[in-house]
């Protein structure tokens, strides 16, 4: 494993994640990916397209994939059920895919790779072909919401009971909070959860504390529910300072 970390840019939507060179045995989880090399082509397969190689690649949700180790590489996941992702011109492809490249975005990924937010925001934009979705600074029911998801994330969240506390009905507030947020609340709660146990485990706490304070059952069930999101698991990140994290803000969490 290379001594160079992993460098994580969390949103609460998306995460862009840039990884030295590691293989993966075949695994799938449920986001989408947008995956190229900072120094060439990215190599994956997978039972449906068989071996892939790219600059840049796009392995969409629950797609079985493994890669061998090629070397740095900028993965950008989004969620599935999001507002960008629908919006996707490459979303109708069912297997691995490549995608038009612009070899501008290895130089925005190595200042990413830096500690740059800037361009890590802008690698983003230019990945997903459009401005990332963020919150509407004007919508302060929606920024309640939202506080009141992190006020609550050690035990359970519902809509409901979310809905009664802003007084409003549990179907105005969904879809009022999806069209300001990009994805549904119940996908919104999932990532705030795993952002708080991310934040937990970078102060040095255990796992099984951190999945306590983020309202993850024990160990066990944040680490399912991470590599199920990620295909990763949390220790194998979180383990001999191999990650380092960058959390980036929307209006809501300011």
């Amino acid at each position: 494993m290379s001594a160079t970390p992993f460098h994580l840019y969390v949103w609460p939507q998306r995460l862009l994640m840039l990884a030295p060179a590691h293989a993966s045995d075949s695994h799938r989880h449920h986001l989408a990916q947008i995956v190229f090399g900072l120094d060439g082509p990215v190599v994956f397969e997978s039972p449906q397209s068989g071996v892939l190689r790219a600059d840049l690649l796009l392995i969409p949700p629950d797609v079985p994939h493994a890669h061998p180790a090629f070397g740095t590489s900028a993965v950008l996941y989004l969620e599935p059920e999001s507002i960008e992702w629908a919006r996707f011109s490459g979303r109708e492809n069912a297997g691995l895919a490549a995608l038009p490249f612009d070899p501008r975005l290895r130089a925005l990924a190595r200042h990413a790779a830096a500690g740059d937010t800037v361009a890590a925001q802008s690698l983003v934009d230019s990945l997903i072909g459009q401005p990332a979705h963020g919150t509407s600074t004007e919508d302060v029911l929606v920024s309640q919401v939202c506080a009141l998801v992190r006020e609550r994330l050690d035990g359970p969240i519902t809509l409901a009971a979310l809905a009664e506390a802003v007084h409003r009905s549990p179907g105005r507030l969904a879809h009022r909070f999806r069209d300001a947020i990009g994805v549904p609340l119940r996908r919104y709660v999932l990532w705030c959860r795993l952002r708080a146990a991310v934040e937990e485990a970078m102060c040095g706490s255990s796992l099984t504390r951190a999945a306590h304070v983020a309202g993850f059952a024990d160990s066990a069930h944040l680490s399912r529910t991470f590599r199920a999101m990620f295909g990763i698991a949390p220790s194998f990140l979180f383990e001999r300072g191999r990650v380092s994290v960058t959390f980036c803000e929307t209006a809501a969490d300011s």
